[in-house]
């Protein structure tokens, strides 16, 4: 199951009742706002991830070798969660495709057009996350 509440709270209870009644369930977060679920128990799926997965996977590698190196770069993946996934949640989609065009990964910062979209100093404050990410 993926839990998508953006709750701390309500998926830790979610933990501790998969815990007692079904331990090899999976509950993937989708709590982008709190990235560091997976230390608690949760199973992994962020949409966060889909900014730049290398980081994660740095970060995941860190973590399974009980690297130091993972805690700052966790802060740094936290803060870019708390940009991109700040209201209006949906409008986390054009944040990724400013992000993305910043790293030159992709040729355009339009989202769909269909999309909520952010403001244009967005451009401004993802660079700033990408600077903490060690890309600039």
């Amino acid at each position: 199951i993926k839990h998508s509440s953006l709750s701390r709270d309500e998926e830790l209870k979610r933990l501790v009742l998969r815990d007692e009644v079904r331990p090899d369930f999976r509950i993937y977060t989708g709590n982008d706002l709190g990235i560091d679920m997976i230390e608690y128990g949760s199973d992994y799926l962020l949409g966060l991830a889909a900014f730049c997965p290398e980081k994660f996977a740095e970060r995941d590698r860190l973590w399974a070798n009980n690297d130091a190196g993972y805690f700052k770069l966790n802060d740094a993946l936290q803060y870019l969660g708390n940009v991109g996934f700040r209201d209006s949640v949906p409008a986390y989609k054009h944040s990724c495709a400013v992000f993305q065009h910043l790293l030159g990964r992709i040729p355009t910062s339009e989202p769909h057009k269909l999309c909520p979209r952010r403001p244009d100093w967005e451009v401004d404050i993802m660079k700033d996350c990408a600077k903490r990410l060690g890309y600039f």
